[in-house]
């Protein structure tokens, strides 16, 4: 199978690349990081071919699908733009940076099937539990822009016609290895377990919810849409243990500095969120169910941080 990958180099991406399939022929497409070529090199498969390519470029795209191909069996979207704060801020370049890259793609491409990752955000402004049936209708900037982005695969795949099938995957998020670091598991596990420390200061009230997943729970989700008979439709992909930040922030400090730490707060958050997606569309219609617990999952990526910190020593 060919599959066309975006946001290669990212988080998600690379865990992706980590354990897709011998049989699949993926090209893995970057913007500009630098370490990302050494890192597909180091994973010794030839059934992967790393390619630079600025999706906001449509000469760029062209060029790259000229030497590739326009045809492809299946597709996964995980470039983005996530910024929120930034979003609210420049909520025009917000629109662009993210609708833009999807358009030109789907200009010059066919798809059979095209797996786009969305963002549980879509529900901003919702609460308690949230299903992809419900109408939605955000105000937060990168919501908007990421809900538009849905609208326009649907486009594409109903009018144009440059994709066979999709499927939307509302994701309210991952942790794990190649976590950005500003995400707050990697601040939390570097907090605690790496520099020592005894205080955590969380921005805003603590009160949003979230409800992230261990990153091979998220690849083992992927590879059963990719694989599945599922399309045309739209899905949550949630851990199903959602709780606020400050709980997730204490329960981390108790896993790994049980002693006890102090959990402080300043300022507020930009967002507003006491909601949490659904987990029965995926365990229907893919048999998928997050199966890697929090104290496991931390204890693994505790891991891989720590000896990342030994390398850069």
């Amino acid at each position: 199978m060919r599959v066309l990958l975006t946001g290669a180099s990212g988080f998600l991406g690379r865990n992706f690349l980590l354990r897709a399939p011998e049989g699949w022929n993926i090209l893995a497409l970057y913007r500009n990081d630098a370490s990302f070529p050494a890192f597909v090199q180091d994973l010794e498969r030839r059934n992967i071919v790393a390619a630079q390519c600025d999706l906001e470029s449509p000469g760029e795209i062209a060029a790259t699908l000229d030497r590739h191909g326009r045809d492809w069996d299946a597709a996964l979207y995980l470039a983005a733009k996530v910024d929120i704060p930034w979003s609210v801020e420049q909520p025009r370049e917000d629109l662009l940076q993210n609708v833009s890259p999807l358009l030109n793609l789907l200009e010059r491409v066919h798809v059979d099937n095209f797996v786009y990752f969305s963002s549980g955000a879509v529900y901003d402004g919702l609460s308690g539990e949230v299903r992809p049936d419900m109408p939605v209708a955000p105000t937060l900037p990168y919501a908007i822009s990421k809900l538009a982005c849905e609208r326009y695969v649907d486009f594409y795949t109903r009018r144009r016609r440059s994709i066979g099938r999709h499927l939307i995957v509302r994701f309210f998020g991952a942790y794990g290895p190649y976590e950005a670091p500003h995400k707050i598991y990697t601040r939390l596990i570097r907090a605690f377990a790496i520099e020592g420390k005894d205080s955590y200061t969380l921005y805003g009230d603590g009160q949003n919810r979230i409800d992230a997943m261990y990153v091979d729970d998220a690849v083992d989700a992927i590879l059963r849409m990719i694989n599945g008979q599922c399309w045309n439709t739209t899905v949550n992909l949630a851990g199903g243990h959602p709780v606020t930040v400050e709980t997730l922030a204490r329960q981390i400090a108790h896993l790994i500095a049980p002693a006890g730490v102090r959990i402080e707060k300043q300022g507020a958050a930009h967002e507003n969120n006491h909601f949490w997606g659904s987990t029965s569309e995926m365990q229907e219609l893919f048999g998928f169910k997050a199966r890697i617990g929090l104290a496991a999952g931390i204890a693994r990526f505790s891991e891989f941080l720590g000896a990342r910190a030994k390398e850069n020593v």
